[in-house]
């Protein structure tokens, strides 16, 4: 599969972006478990031109993550112009906009899946994209709609496809649903017989035989996994690994990226997602996360994970 001048092995299966939990470390890891692509949290195109550290923090990519892709947000092209001629996202090879993010405080200010309310400004913000990207391939994420009910993906993509995106990806949900619900696969395969383009879908995948399925079903480019994903970044290899082995090498990684108290309170949301694996836990959870020392951390889930059963 080719996106724009990148190309993928067969099968494609990404790692969605994911906020809050995308971070390098766990990129990392979900890449080494055999992740075709893996996307950076949502930035704010704003944040990257007021030069806000927080927001340039989240640019940081692992050594494995070629290429790499980088997902903005934002409701202003000349934001986004301004973005793209930053030295901070050269080390990007792939540039992805935000299209379908249903959190309140982004849609409300025109940003994330706002813009499908705003077909136009979408496609304007995709060409000044297109013009200002220095050849990488623009990307697009969007939902199936906006308000409960509707359905307009397969002109939306159109649209995406005219402005000159290289591919996109289709979250099977309205705006309006956030998380809710299941994720309609037939209107993401509509949307794939309305484009050329590459279309990626997404929604409710949790295992790498369910994306190949999904992905022949809906005549698909490929697939992303997005919550499926998390505490079980084996997803992408279809193999279980050792629940202990995958949380020591995440640890190692957040302690390589982040300094040690960021390390272990990144940590402990991600352990609640791989603690949900194993039978048991409920004691262990409430105890790592009273801990806020790295050695210790790693004792405790050295002798604890060795004894608990799988789920």
């Amino acid at each position: 599969m080719k996106i724009g001048n990148v190309t993928f092995a067969e099968p494609f299966v990404s790692l969605a972006p994911l906020a809050g939990y995308g971070d390098a470390a766990f990129r990392r890891l979900c890449r080494e478990c055999g992740a075709s692509l893996t996307v950076s949290e949502m930035v704010s195109v704003k944040g990257l031109c007021y030069g806000n550290e927080k927001t340039e923090s989240l640019l940081a990519i692992s050594p494995c993550e070629t290429p790499s892709c980088v997902q903005l947000f934002g409701s202003d092209p000349e934001f986004f112009v301004r973005a793209l001629r930053l030295g901070v996202l050269d080390r990007f090879d792939i540039i992805d906009i935000n299209m379908g993010c249903p959190v309140p405080k982004v849609t409300k200010c025109g940003e994330g899946g706002a813009l499908m309310k705003d077909g136009a400004r979408a496609e304007e913000i995709v060409r000044a994209c297109v013009q200002s990207s220095g050849g990488r391939p623009i990307t697009v994420k969007h939902r199936i709609g906006y308000a409960d009910g509707e359905m307009f993906a397969p002109e939306f993509a159109a649209r995406m496809e005219r402005a000159g995106a290289a591919a996109i990806t289709v979250h099977g949900r309205t705006v309006a649903q956030g998380y809710r619900g299941v994720a309609d696969w037939n209107a993401i395969a509509q949307a794939a017989q309305a484009v050329r383009i590459p279309v990626i879908g997404n929604g409710d995948i949790v295992s790498l035989l369910q994306a190949r399925k999904a992905k022949e079903e809906s005549g698909c480019a490929g697939v992303a996994v997005g919550r499926g994903a998390l505490g079980r970044p084996d997803v992408f290899s279809g193999k279980e690994e050792n629940v202990c082995a995958l949380v020591l090498r995440h640890l190692d990684y957040a302690l390589f990226f982040f300094p040690e108290n960021v390390a272990v309170r990144t940590m402990r949301k991600h352990l609640c997602r791989y603690l949900s694996r194993v039978s048991g836990a409920k004691e262990l959870k409430a105890r790592v996360n009273a801990i806020s020392d790295a050695a210790e951390l790693k004792e405790v889930l050295l002798r604890e994970l060795q004894t608990k059963p799988r789920k």
